[in-house]
């Protein structure tokens, strides 16, 4: 069973905290709180910033959506270990379930059981090269799994 708050507390570490102004991601996206994306529709409502409490809410409501991206994603997969539920979880998270899905040989080597070539699919793609730091720490959590 997945510890919810201590992965939580993982990826809000990885996303840097609870950041109350807007800023540019790595990407060059407007972003704010918990790595959270603003959409068009909310720029007027974040350009001064935002609460702490409001940070957490949007992370909350963000989480939630990854868990249940995490879920579809893996459904083909049948029943996996907690740790590929929460690597997948937090690149839900960071990517989103359509970016997510493009990552057909991780997603077979996961069906196969194969963690070796699930890690080394994840080294061998474009988000490795873009968040290589938040990568390998969660190739490194699929390496408790060899």
């Amino acid at each position: 069973m997945i510890d919810e708050g201590r992965l939580q507390q993982e990826i809000i570490d990885h996303e840097g905290g609870v950041v109350l102004k807007p800023y540019k991601d790595h990407l060059g996206y407007d972003t704010i709180g918990v790595g959270h994306l603003i959409k068009d529709s909310e720029k007027h409502e974040f350009r001064n910033g935002i609460t702490y409490e409001t940070g957490l809410k949007l992370f909350l409501i963000d989480y939630s959506i990854a868990k249940r991206d995490m879920q579809t994603f893996l459904k083909p997969c049948g029943d996996m270990p907690d740790i590929v539920q929460e690597v997948c979880l937090e690149m839900a998270f960071q990517i989103g379930l359509p970016k997510l899905q493009k990552f057909v040989k991780f997603k077979q080597a996961l069906t196969d059981e194969n963690w070796s070539e699930a890690i080394l699919q994840m080294e061998q793609s474009r988000w490795y090269n873009q968040t290589p730091n938040r990568a390998r720490s969660l190739m490194d959590k699929m390496k408790k799994l060899i």
